[in-house]
């Protein structure tokens, strides 16, 4: 069995990150994947399938185009200008973690990005995607995966909100270079700024 296919539930998820928010910063929270914590092995493929999957996937549920299962409203890959279309979801994720070397410490960054409720989710998901793209991608060379939860999906009471898994290693044609270091623990504020300001522009509707 893949180990994409070994679900972790969102508390479970959440404890293989390290919270590195910094106080008084709004406007998303910060974490980071480390190879290692809690004495436990870290990977980016299960954290990215967890994000997937936020209700345990079952037989009947959705599937991505390469037959990943998703629970999640909604996800998008942001790939880096320049690198190959990949085959899958999982492919990706699995030739990732088997390119991490031992002295590596960061696998991933999450940003948490908090939607308004009763805005529409594809207006929201399409400005996280547009700023993921622009500043991850084509400012930065790093490819993302950003997911949609909508917990009023299962009758739960928290708002939606998105998920960006920010791959550490710049991705270029060659394959996943150094590590890149806006993704240290200290950039909390530096990227809550980013986005607000982003927001801002985002609100002022371009002439026609």
């Amino acid at each position: 069995m893949s180990r994409l296919q070994v679900w972790a539930s969102p508390s479970e998820a959440s404890d293989m990150m390290f919270d590195v928010r910094q106080p008084g910063v709004t406007g998303l929270a910060y974490a980071l994947l480390r190879p290692r914590s809690k004495g436990k092995e870290r990977s980016l493929s299960r954290l990215a399938f967890a994000k997937m999957n936020p209700i345990e996937p079952g037989p009947t549920s959705p599937q991505t185009r390469c037959g990943m299962p998703t629970t999640a409203r909604d996800h998008r890959l942001l790939l880096a200008p320049g690198v190959a279309d990949p085959v899958s979801l999982e492919r990706l994720f699995a030739d990732y973690d088997e390119a991490v070397p031992e002295h590596q410490r960061l696998l991933a960054a999450v940003l948490t990005l908090p939607f308004v409720r009763g805005e529409p989710l594809h207006d929201q998901f399409d400005k996280v995607t547009t700023w993921a793209m622009l500043h991850l991608a084509r400012a930065r060379q790093l490819t993302s995966l950003a997911v949609l939860h909508a917990p009023g999906d299962q009758l739960a009471p928290e708002a939606p909100h998105a998920h960006i898994v920010v791959f550490s290693r710049i991705h270029n044609a060659c394959g996943w270079a150094q590590l890149h270091p806006d993704l240290a623990e200290s950039e909390h504020g530096a990227w809550a700024g980013r986005w607000l300001e982003f927001c801002e522009a985002w609100g002022r509707r371009p002439e026609a």
